[in-house]
Order: structure tokens, then sequence, then C-alpha cells
């Protein structure tokens, strides 16, 4: 989950900036959770790696630290070249959908 307080702190205090950034996340990334079961389903290394890597830089932005390790188990298996576990892949997913509600909760 994102730490609302941190990215506060860290956009100001300025409720425009964050509400912002988490627009430009559920615009970009928003439907990732399907983007990466599909990927994994087709068994498709580069674009597990490419998608896992982008969303591990947007949580670090979002200062959601559990979902960026996560992207990052995900991110490292397929770099080196091997499917991540079926774990890795629904945590990882699981953890997108909770921060996708969490974020449609704030932007109401």
């Amino acid at each position: 989950m994102i730490k609302i307080e941190e990215l506060k702190a860290i956009c100001g205090d300025d409720d425009s900036m964050v509400e912002m950034l988490l627009n430009l996340y559920m615009e970009e990334y928003g439907q990732c959770d399907s983007v990466i079961q599909q990927k994994y389903t087709n068994d498709d290394l580069d674009g597990l790696f490419k998608i896992s890597h982008e969303l591990k830089g947007m949580f670090s932005n979002l200062c959601a630290q559990d979902a960026m390790g996560l992207a990052q188990v995900v991110e490292s298996s397929s770099q080196a070249g091997t499917l991540p576990d079926e774990s890795a892949i629904n945590n990882l997913c699981q953890e997108i959908r909770q921060i996708n509600q969490q974020i449609k909760n704030i932007l109401l």
C-alpha cells in the first residue's frame, strides 16, 4: 500500500501534486495486473521484466515499498531468464489491486 503521509511529505504537502501522481499512476498502470498475468501466461520474460521494472520505479515514487519489493522479485527473476513463481506474480497482482483501490478511495 501507498504510505500517503510519506508521499504528501515528499510532495511538500501539496495535495494537487499527490493527486497528479496518483492520476498518472492510474492512467499508466491501472490495468497492469492484467498485463502482468497475460505476460506470465505467455511466458513473456522480456515483457515481465519491462513492466515490473517500470512498476518498481513507480512504486518507489509513490512510497509503496512492499509493492516495490514484489515488483523487484518479478523483475529479478525475469531478468535472469527464469519465469517467476506463480506466487510472486499473484502477490504482485494482489498488491496492485489493493493500491488501485486505495487510490480510487483517495481520489473520490
